[in-house]
């Protein structure tokens, strides 16, 4: 006899900001925080394409092929 247990997923976090891919620095320059945007300062493509990236990605690391 089978025995089942639903659970309730929590979502992805949505994040606040976006960082801006930085050239790699030497140590001796110490720590800088790389640039951020807002989402609510991107367009809706750039969303859109972040978001597409993300999908794809998911999908790629738990091997399984998108449905969508």
């Amino acid at each position: 006899m089978p025995i089942e247990v639903r659970v309730k997923l929590q979502p992805f976090r949505t994040p606040n900001f976006v960082l801006v891919e930085d050239d790699t620095r030497p140590r001796q320059e110490g720590f800088q925080e790389s640039p951020k945007y807002a989402l609510s300062d991107l367009d809706a493509t750039t969303l859109s394409q972040l978001c597409d990236k993300f999908r794809e990605d998911v999908f790629k690391k738990a091997d399984k092929v998108d449905p969508k």
